[in-house]
């Protein structure tokens, strides 16, 4: 470490070292440092996306005999953590249960170690006094241990669960809990002291409706997180229609295009634990769509966060803000609406990275069985270009049913992977003639320079050649040592665990810069915000983000990985409104909490944190 820095400091040494600012009082401050069916095309209505030049697949990795350490290795039974998710599905077929579940990753009691939130289904019709947990809290302890303090927290949520959003919405330091689902949406105020306090009425987020994934973000700029929350549609268990072979008794999953899509709602935060409903005056109001993925990003570099949205049987969403609450639609003049073929998808989860270490944003949507998940290149234009096919990252994907997906630097090699769960929507399908697999592989895309390829299985370890019915799925580096790992929610199976044993920096001779940022003017999460590391001639781009994966939250904190023996790296920040800062020197790799500063004049603080393990 260079002299020039001070040791590392602990979250709650850090605190000491910050006096108070305008946005929020030192005593706050203090607090977050301390511690089945056919899938029509649709002709698009606007321009789309570029049509690929050269349409192929790649070619096939031969699988080679392996006896070397695997990449992940599945912690889950020594762990602790017992979830198993139930889908309430039965012999009437509610549609809900066969979308399955998400979960979230969140420092709730902030000692430095990310705690785990799964959320579950229930029997239908859907009995809240029946006090069915249909979410259980898992505090890490270390060393791979958590511990179920559902209880103890009071994360009291007996609704049928769909979704998990994460975000500190009252600036108090204090990350707070989101949760969707059918029959109506709960916010989870953290108190601060180990416990959260679900939002009433009053509130204005709970209008019964069905729910699935939702993102926390600053809409308008006032620093306050605002909520967008995908809606799927209208349907109750009175009007389930039958579909299948009624007189031989078989019954199935009806399509999607049974279930009339509702529109989403952007819900804008009132700064008192109430928020309203703004969709209408927003502009975002006009594509009702069967949504199920969400993510918030500054998508086009203008310094305003913005939003694009994955439907199902329906054209996705983008839409880009102003930064002062208002959004306009480029779904289609963007070419992101509908594949390079004019198509509409059955999208279902999303998240976006510079993949191509570009500068520019990519985004990836998974779809279904027979439909290559959607890969779009950005440009510095705004026009995205289907590139599925020479990408490398759709044609893997045909196969299966995916639905969760995670950008990650997993290797550290300086290039986000992909990591995506499958599975189908029904368990007895093969009774209809259907061969498809309830339970399938998942599937990892190593990103090779920009280019994806799958890694031999074996070479991932046991759980990428076991079958599951995987639906959420998020990235954090559950043990502090500088790479991300995985957590997975499966369709009536149990949680897994996975250890990130590839990316060890220690093992490979890497650097792992991992910053946790904190807003001042903007956002307390950063939420927006995009870090450019520049080293040599190697610029590589990392965004936080709100929502993204399916009906999930992830890890916040950004990482950067270098050689060992590589140039120093500098850093910047463009905050959320556009304001861009550099970051004074940050060398030796290990976890920096970064400040922005208050005012126009001041430059961003970092302090070395040593983040327990």
């Amino acid at each position: 470490m260079s002299e020039s820095h001070p040791p590392p400091t602990s979250f709650r040494q850090a605190a000491a070292m910050i006096g108070p600012r305008s946005v929020f009082g030192s005593a706050a401050l203090a607090a977050l440092l301390v511690a089945g069916c056919t899938r029509p095309a649709v002709p698009p209505a606007a321009p789309v996306a570029v049509k690929e030049s050269v349409r192929q697949s790649p070619p096939v990795e031969p699988v080679e005999p392996y006896a070397g350490p695997v990449w992940f290795t599945d912690v889950t039974a020594s762990s602790g953590i017992d979830f198993v998710h139930h889908s309430g599905d039965s012999a009437e077929k509610p549609f809900p249960s066969a979308n399955g579940s998400g979960l979230g990753a969140i420092d709730f009691d902030l000692d430095g170690r990310h705690d785990l939130v799964f959320v579950s289904g229930v029997p239908f019709p859907v009995d809240e006094a029946a006090m069915s947990h249909s979410a259980r809290c898992f505090r890490n302890l270390g060393g791979w241990r958590f511990d179920d303090i559902t209880e103890r927290c009071g994360l009291r949520y007996a609704r049928y669960g769909h979704g998990v959003a994460v975000g500190d919405h009252d600036g108090d330091g204090f990350p707070d809990l989101f949760l969707t689902g059918y029959g109506g949406d709960i916010l989870f105020h953290n108190r601060g002291d180990g416990t959260f306090e679900p939002s009433g009425p009053a509130a204005g987020l709970d209008d019964g409706r069905w729910s699935s994934s939702a993102a926390f973000f600053d809409a308008d700029g006032d620093g306050l997180l605002d909520l967008y929350v995908c809606r799927y549609g209208k349907w109750t268990p009175e009007t389930n229609p039958y579909c299948g072979d009624r007189a031989a008794g078989l019954r199935v999953f009806c399509s999607p295009l049974t279930v009339e899509p509702e529109a989403d709602v952007l819900r804008h935060n009132n700064g008192d634990g109430t928020f309203t409903d703004v969709t209408a005056a927003a502009g975002v109001d006009g594509r009702p769509g069967r949504a199920l993925g969400v993510i918030a990003a500054d998508v086009n570099g203008d310094g305003s966060i913005d939003l694009y949205v994955a439907n199902d049987m329906n054209p996705n969403s983008l839409w880009l803000g102003d930064g002062r609450g208002a959004f306009r639609d480029s779904s289609d003049l963007s070419g992101t609406a509908y594949d390079h073929e004019g198509r509409v998808k059955s999208s279902m989860g999303v998240d976006l990275a510079d993949t191509g270490n570009r500068g520019q944003v990519d985004i990836m949507v998974t779809d279904f069985q027979g439909e290559a998940s959607l890969f779009f290149a950005g440009s510095a234009d705004g026009i995205f270009r289907d590139v599925s096919d020479t990408s490398g990252a759709g044609s893997p994907s045909l196969p299966y049913v995916s639905w969760g997906i995670q950008f990650a630097d997993f290797d550290l090699d300086g290039w986000n992977d992909a990591v995506i769960t499958n599975g189908h929507v029904g368990d007895d399908r093969h009774k209809t003639g259907d061969r498809a697999l309830l339970q399938q592989l998942p599937l990892f895309l190593h990103n090779q320079r920009g280019r994806f390829r799958e890694p031999p299985r074996d070479h991932l370890g046991p759980y990428f050649v076991t079958q599951h019915q995987g639906r959420g799925v998020t990235a954090v580096d559950l043990d502090n040592d500088g790479d991300h790992d995985l957590a997975l929610n499966h369709r009536d199976e149990p949680a897994t665990l996975l250890r990130n044993d590839r990316g060890h920096p220690q093992q490979k001779g890497t650097t792992s810069t991992v910053l946790r940022l904190v807003g001042t003017a903007g956002n307390r999460d950063g939420l927006g915000a995009v870090v450019t590391m520049t080293a040599g001639d190697q610029i590589r781009t990392e965004h936080v983000k709100g929502g993204g994966g399916y009906q999930s939250s992830r890890d916040q904190r950004v990482l950067f990985s270098l050689p060992a023996d590589g140039p120093a790296p500098s850093f910047s920040i463009r905050w959320p409104g556009g304001r861009i800062t550099p970051l004074p020197e940050i060398v030796g790799g290990g976890q920096w909490l970064v400040i922005e500063p208050a005012t126009p004049d001041a430059q961003p603080l970092a302090l070395r944190e040593d983040p327990p393990r």
